[in-house]
């Protein structure tokens, strides 16, 4: 009896012993298990890290090309309110500005606020400048005294936004901080990557022009569309060899060419559409007898045929610059 009292407390014994092993398998099995996900949250948090250190990086540029589509697409909505419209220098060809400086070639020939300070171009707003230079427009002017224009150098100054203005007619150009707060701060915005509005604002006297509530064509100015309705008219001219072209208003039209029925071609604005009058050349009667007929073509197709590059807007504004002021006939 003895004997099978030992034999079962034996098996019981042997019993626990196995228990108490599968018991501390599963205990390792399972701390095992837990340390999987441990791991993997330290990679993930690695990864973190380096995306984030990545984007600091990204940041600190001062200019790219995001900021610089942002910068032209607010000159194409605010130029249109002040009656003006921008030449962009576009990294390869020169801006030649009406009183013959061009630019960024002649940075080096500049002073900046009455100094012989540096300044130069850069791509991405750094540089050993004092001043870098990452965007210039240029607006030759059509209203006498003639030339003029204004020329806009958005710079960094230690690594800070800053608006340059040139609007010298003669001597050595002295580049000023812009008074123009609307363009001064939707500068500073874009550098910032905040959101800007290119609304109508309070400008200074020295890059204050008239407001125009139109805002989906480049210009109203009767002289640059006069040079387009120009070349529209005859195509086969070169009006930049026209020495005596010029504009004059006569019963309610505006007229532009040099003087003789045969060269002046009429026209009129209404919003966004022009109205032009040429000799009729089919009637078959004299040059003193024909009459005008109307045509009619949408300002933005007008700027689209001849204002839409840069080229373009150059070529047109150097035969606008050259013309004389309006003169009226309809009260003499």
């Amino acid at each position: 009896m003895k004997s099978k009292r030992i034999k079962l407390a034996t098996l019981l014994f042997t019993g626990a012993l196995v228990l108490a092993g599968c018991s501390s398998q599963n205990e390792s099995k399972s701390d095992t298990s837990s340390k999987k996900p441990t791991t993997t949250t330290a990679v993930n948090s690695k990864k973190n890290h380096k995306t984030q250190t990545t984007t600091a990086k990204k940041s600190d540029t001062l200019w790219d090309t995001n900021k610089d589509n942002r910068l032209k697409s607010f000159i194409d909505q605010w130029a249109p309110t002040m009656k003006q419209s921008y030449v962009k220098y576009d990294g390869t060809h020169s801006l030649k500005t009406s009183t013959g400086t061009v630019y960024p070639d002649d940075l080096s020939k500049v002073n900046v606020e009455g100094s012989n300070a540096s300044i130069g171009w850069s791509k991405d707003g750094s540089g050993n400048n004092e001043y870098n230079v990452v965007a210039i427009y240029n607006y030759n002017g059509t209203v006498p005294p003639l030339p003029n224009h204004i020329t806009y150098f958005f710079a960094f100054h230690d690594n800070q936004p800053i608006v340059l203005v040139d609007q010298s007619r003669d001597g050595t150009p002295d580049l000023t901080e812009t008074e123009n707060s609307k363009v001064k701060l939707s500068f500073a915005a874009i550098v910032a990557g905040k959101k800007i509005n290119a609304g109508t604002s309070t400008n200074s006297s020295s890059d204050r022009s008239k407001s125009n509530s139109s805002s989906s064509v480049e210009t109203t100015d009767p002289k640059l569309i006069g040079v387009m309705v120009r070349q529209l008219a005859m195509p086969s001219d070169d009006l930049s060899k026209e020495i005596n072209l010029g504009i004059f208003i006569n019963d309610g039209r505006y007229w532009i060419g040099t003087g003789t029925a045969i060269s002046d071609v009429g026209y009129k604005i209404n919003g966004d559409t022009v109205s032009y009058y040429m000799l009729d050349p089919n009637s078959g009667d004299s040059t003193a007898d024909e009459s005008y007929i109307e045509h009619n073509i949408s300002l933005s197709e007008l700027e689209s045929k001849y204002y839409s590059t840069n080229d373009q807007k150059q070529t047109v504004q150097s035969v606008a610059g050259k013309i004389p002021a309006i003169e009226s006939e309809d009260n003499e």
